[in-house]
């Protein structure tokens, strides 16, 4: 009786696979980022106090990146008006990105959604506010001199410390960082948007989220590339501003990142960035100035 090689070979292959999926995948991927999201430790501050209750308002505090900074189309976008009310919303610390890819396994026999998340995370959302003014009649002219203000959202950036991302898999960290990313000599990455038609503040709900689409650029690895964001964004509760989550598709050879696909995972050429970010209003304008 001949050897039923085939069958062996078969055996083989998903053994292989089950190894390899248990090896570098495996598990369950995080879920997608959700609206208000943040990783945030909590500490005893809120406890009450026996004589009495405490605040339990946390202080604000912005997230700060090194080599983040505030990209000159944004600066450039927010103070290129005159006599305009400007409105600097900045992501406070909490705040989530990461990306999310599929790997595959031995042709497809498993696959599994590979996710990195980070909180090294800067950005701002700046809005401009334009005040009209007319003369009243006197007898019979309306009460007030000026108009409810119309609040645009004129441009929006966060930038990402790349080499602080984190999946649940060292072995993967580890070439996300090298081989893919480079992160030695590229160390974050950026999305600028500065949509052509300004989104209006008042086009968001008093209460529930709406979702935009929102063109913009990327750079990832050194290299840039046109790329859209879905935006979902809402109004948070005090002391923060908005809420937001938001998609970026990305093909990774748009970005001359090379595919690190072997012959035991296969790394699809897309995927997404994901981002859940909160704004808290920024005083310090001038900072702006002084790069």
């Amino acid at each position: 009786m001949k050897p039923k090689h085939g069958l062996f070979a078969g055996v083989a292959v998903v053994v292989l696979a089950v190894c390899a999926w248990l090896v570098f995948g495996g598990g369950d991927a995080p879920a997608e980022l959700t609206l208000g999201e943040r990783d945030v430790d909590f500490h005893d501050d809120n406890v009450v106090d026996p004589a009495g209750p405490t605040s339990t308002m946390p202080p604000i505090e912005f997230s700060n990146v090194v080599g983040c900074n505030v990209p000159p189309r944004v600066r450039e976008a927010a103070y290129s008006i005159a006599d305009m009310g400007i409105g600097r919303y900045s992501v406070v610390e909490g705040s989530i990105a990461g990306y999310r890819v599929v790997e595959d396994f031995i042709g497809g026999l498993a696959n599994v959604d590979a996710v990195g998340r980070t909180t090294a995370i800067q950005g701002d959302l700046f809005t401009h506010t334009s005040f009209r003014w007319w003369a009243p009649d006197e007898e019979d002219g309306p009460t007030t001199t000026t108009a409810p203000p119309d609040t645009s959202l004129v441009s929006y950036w966060f930038c990402v410390d790349v080499a602080s991302i984190k999946s649940d898999k060292g072995s993967r960290d580890n070439r996300f960082r090298g081989p893919i990313m480079d992160t030695a000599n590229f160390p974050v990455a950026t999305f600028v948007a500065v949509p052509a038609t300004p989104f209006l503040d008042s086009d968001i709900p008093e209460a529930g989220p709406t979702t935009f689409t929102v063109p913009g650029f990327l750079t990832l690895a050194g290299k840039g590339h046109a790329a859209k964001a879905s935006v979902t964004i809402q109004r948070a509760e005090a002391p923060h501003y908005y809420e937001l989550v938001a998609q970026v598709p990305v093909v990774f050879s748009d970005f001359g990142i090379d595919n690190p696909s072997n012959t035991v995972v296969s790394v699809r050429d897309e995927g997404l960035i994901e981002v859940s970010l909160t704004f808290a209003w920024n005083p310090a304008e001038t900072d702006l100035f002084t790069e």
